[in-house]
């Protein structure tokens, strides 16, 4: 059975997400902008809407900056108990701040009853926090479903990645055995990383790791393809600490093998990485006879389904492009250095 996303902490963890926070300060000066130009509004205008402005994002800040103090606590309790934390925070402060602008803005407030000045604020201060909080709780849970059902797509989409070396390298480990011990067994310990990160489903790792994987799948392979398999790295010294959807680069040299180094007789592929202000970009390159490339389908399978992953990993951000040209098969892997949460 699916799990259900547990509401426990979202009240608190959406308060303090940056649409929160952009929320609260809007949803604080609208109140402002209603109660300064509400027709029992007495005195100069936009005077009062300076200062109600002034007062209700001090009340909220406030508020939230005490929260966020103690949010490592608060994200244990219930919704309940968060929202009763939340209303009492802000009606105690807004008695406090009402008394404090009762002093210093006397003769703007002086047909009005202390008592009833307060009164009312904290009536709207009340209302206004149970109707947004709840608002702010539906809408982060929605997108806590959201991000659950990409994340059940991403692990569909992952699922389906079997690589076809898995066979392969097995009979390579096999027949290594008969005449290469210490070469089967690093066949061996290669096919099971390898097979480790296929079962990976949905989860990221690092750049690094993902290197590995493919250098680790290019030796598999070149024990079966020997002098026929020839690939060149055009990496950074250092590769950036950045973390990509697992078996993500893998399946795009596998790819580049089966359609240009299996039917060929010599297969050249490069793998290059280039990095601007906003993105990482990798290049793969392979040979591809026009005769190979009209007669084998399902050339875009695999490369669907990373675009597909990711889409989703990525937000719609990440870019896979395929052009071929001069009867070279080029693959263009964009990544944004910075992924929307």
């Amino acid at each position: 059975m699916s799990k259900q996303p547990n509401s426990n902490g979202l009240l608190i963890a959406a308060l303090f997400q940056s649409r929160g926070v952009l929320a609260t300060l809007i949803v604080s000066q609208v109140i402002a902008i209603l109660l300064a130009f509400s027709p029992m509004s007495l005195g100069d205008v936009w005077l009062r809407l300076a200062i109600f402005s002034c007062f209700l994002h001090l009340v909220f800040l406030s508020s939230l900056s005490l929260l966020y103090v103690c949010r490592a606590l608060l994200t244990k309790l219930s919704h309940s108990k968060q929202l009763f934390i939340l209303i009492s925070t802000l009606l105690a402060l807004t008695s406090v701040f009402s008394w404090l602008f009762l002093f210093v803005f006397s003769d703007v407030f002086a047909m009005e009853s202390r008592a009833n000045f307060i009164v009312s604020n904290l009536l709207i201060i009340f209302l206004v926090t149970a109707l947004f909080s709840q608002f702010l709780l539906i809408h982060n849970q929605k997108e806590q479903q959201t991000k659950a059902l990409a994340q059940a797509e991403l692990d569909a989409l992952q699922a389906r990645i079997r690589p076809h070396f898995l066979f392969n390298s097995l009979n390579t480990a096999a027949e290594l055995t008969h005449y290469d011990a210490e070469a089967a067994e690093q066949a061996i310990l290669a096919l099971a990383a390898l097979s480790q990160a296929a079962m990976r489903s949905g989860k990221a790792i690092k750049l690094a790791d993902e290197i590995t994987l493919c250098q680790q799948y290019v030796a598999l392979e070149r024990w079966r393809y020997g002098e026929r398999l020839a690939l060149s790295w055009k990496l950074p010294d250092e590769l950036p600490d950045i973390d990509i959807p697992c078996l993500t680069i893998q399946p795009i040299i596998e790819n580049a093998v089966f359609y240009g180094v299996e039917p060929a007789e010599q297969g050249n592929i490069s793998v290059e990485m280039h990095q601007s202000d906003k993105a990482y970009t990798f290049i793969i390159t392979n040979p591809v006879a026009a005769e190979v490339n009209n007669s084998r389908t399902g050339n875009g399978m695999a490369l669907d389904n990373i675009r597909q992953r990711l889409a989703l990993f990525y937000h719609q951000k990440a870019q896979l492009t395929t052009t071929i040209r001069d009867d070279v098969f080029r693959v263009k892997l964009v990544i944004p250095k910075q992924r929307d949460a």
